[in-house]
């Protein structure tokens, strides 16, 4: 073997970092390459309590018992512990993981793979290239190394929130707000809602979102909504501790499964594509990936540990079933605020294991459909014909090709 490092990742997000932790502990020579390695994240990543494993438990920032769902027909709490990561202690966490054992990282971007018959050659910018027996691109959504199944634009979910500094706010401290739908006053056409989490007595983040939509809501009438909401909660003169703005491709068609390369995280369209989360499959994969890889790394093709961690990845079961979740999602990005009241009313009323399966991403095909069929039943008769005119329109030709062998080609 000819190869400088057994792995190369390509990506230093949470994907990135994770898998390349896991990989590194199993014995693997690792080297990470990000254009910005050390940027600090960012966003919020938030999960259910019973998604985290073990070592993972010492990265929560704040963990509320409940969360709650609200539309225009009532209000109801979700006897679910939910959970927000501290993002710069997980970050510093798995590169000091990465460091202790011996781990390598570099910046640039990734310009060019070269794929030979046992190793590849990475072009970096403005460096010189490496070498890796296999690569993992957790690079993103847009990565341009990674192949699909098809051509299919996501859908887009954009956000807007604040953390503000607001002593006294109305916020029940254990509860987080998971959606509420009631717009703020002058709200109308297209829907969006309420993401709140009260970090403590004074600390209260506020977040304005939309559903996934095609082509995706302005960021400026997000924003908008924002303000117009936190006026209407009484914070909007509070000093405004940190801001957070984000753009989540939905629905992104699935990798083929027969790649030069490793997708891993939203560039494997791990992106859930009904609620947007991606953490949680994270945590979900990471072990059995590494573990695929690093098992067949030492086999005479190099393709073997590959199309072992495609394997672990995207199992044909569970393509299936993303498949039926992107079937969802055409009706979902159609909704008006009236139908997305009754659909979530419908949805929320659903026993915590079929919603919360739901929402994981975690049910079999044939769990996932039993769901979609219960809500859809609870629906008004009106409603149903909209959502399967909608669901038909957009997401049956896919939905159907993911039964046969040619879906995962």
């Amino acid at each position: 073997m000819t190869s400088g490092f057994d792995i190369a990742v390509l990506g230093s997000g949470p994907a990135g970092l994770s898998l390349a932790a896991s990989l590194v502990v199993r014995g693997a020579r690792v080297v990470v390459v990000a254009p910005e390695p050390e940027a600090r994240w960012r966003p919020n990543y938030c999960l259910w309590r019973d998604e985290l494993p073990n070592h993972w438990l010492p990265w929560i920032e704040r963990a509320w018992p409940s969360a709650s769902v609200a539309t225009a027909l009532g209000k109801r709490s979700l006897s679910r512990t939910y959970t927000k990561l501290d993002g710069a202690a997980l970050q510093s966490g798995l590169f000091d993981r990465l460091r202790r054992h011996g781990a390598e990282v570099r910046s640039g971007a990734a310009t060019v793979l070269h794929h030979d018959h046992d190793c590849t050659r990475i072009e970096i910018a403005a460096q010189a290239s490496i070498h890796a027996r296999v690569v993992v691109d957790a690079s993103g959504a847009r990565s341009p190394f990674v192949k699909r199944v098809r051509q299919r634009q996501p859908a887009l979910q954009v956000a807007w929130g604040r953390l503000v500094d607001a002593p006294g706010h109305s916020f029940d401290p254990e509860e987080a707000v998971l959606m509420d739908f009631r717009p703020a006053a002058g709200a109308g056409e297209p829907p969006t809602f309420l993401y709140a989490l009260p970090l403590d007595d004074r600390r209260v983040f506020v977040e304005e979102t939309s559903l996934a939509g095609r082509p995706g809501v302005a960021m400026a009438l997000v924003r908008a909504r924002l303000h117009d909401r936190m006026r209407d909660l009484g914070l909007a003169e509070q000093p405004v501790l940190a801001e957070e703005h984000c753009v989540i491709p939905m629905g992104l068609a699935l990798p083929t499964g027969h790649q030069r390369v490793v997708p891993f995280g939203a560039a494997a369209s791990m992106v859930h594509p009904a609620s947007g989360y991606l953490v949680s499959h994270i945590v979900r994969k990471t072990e059995p990936v590494a573990e695929a890889l690093v098992r067949h790394l030492e086999a005479p093709d190099r393709q073997d540990a590959i199309n072992a961690a495609m394997g672990a990845l995207w199992p044909r079961e569970q393509r299936m079933a993303w498949e039926l979740y992107a079937f969802g999602l055409e009706s979902l990005i159609r909704m008006s605020t009236t139908e997305v009241t009754r659909f979530f009313d419908a949805f929320f009323r659903l026993p915590t294991a079929g919603w919360g399966g739901f929402l994981a991403g975690t049910l079999r095909p044939a769990e996932l459909g039993s769901v979609m069929t219960r809500i859809f039943r609870s629906l008004p008769l009106g409603l149903r014909w909209r959502l399967l005119q909608s669901g038909l329109s957009g997401g049956v030709t896919p939905l159907a090709r993911s039964m046969l062998p040619a879906g995962f080609a």
